[in-house]
């Protein structure tokens, strides 16, 4: 049986690790592709301007600007928690868990964006 291991801090700062019933899914990243474009070619968004210079477009669409998707590893696929044959309370844990990991990485994010300038 495939499966996500999780580790739960309760109140009393016990760390407990649960088990959680996972499956396979297509990764929404690459779609199932294994790459993607590298995110410092196109990551803040490019115009049909950025389109005119052909060398750029046959390489983009070509794959040149591709890199092993950053999701999966290449794999196409992610494992992911299988809701409904999860234990709803350590499902509900284990999402509590993901959003407030979520959280922090974006303030991580921010805060490394607003220490550099603005050049992350």
């Amino acid at each position: 049986m495939t499966s996500i291991v999780f580790i739960e801090e309760r109140d009393d700062g016990e760390e407990v690790e649960h088990v959680l019933p996972a499956r396979w899914e297509i990764c929404d990243r690459c779609e199932g592709d294994g790459h993607h474009v590298n995110p410092s070619i196109d990551g803040n968004g490019l115009t049909a301007e950025d389109f005119e210079d052909e060398d750029f477009r046959e390489g983009y669409f070509g794959g040149r600007y591709d890199v092993r998707c950053f999701t999966c590893s290449g794999s196409g696929k992610v494992l992911v928690v299988d809701a409904e044959r999860a234990d709803k309370r350590l499902l509900e844990a284990y999402e509590r868990q993901q959003a407030a990991r979520a959280r922090w990485d974006a303030e991580d994010r921010a805060t490394r964006r607003m220490e550099s300038g603005g050049r992350e």
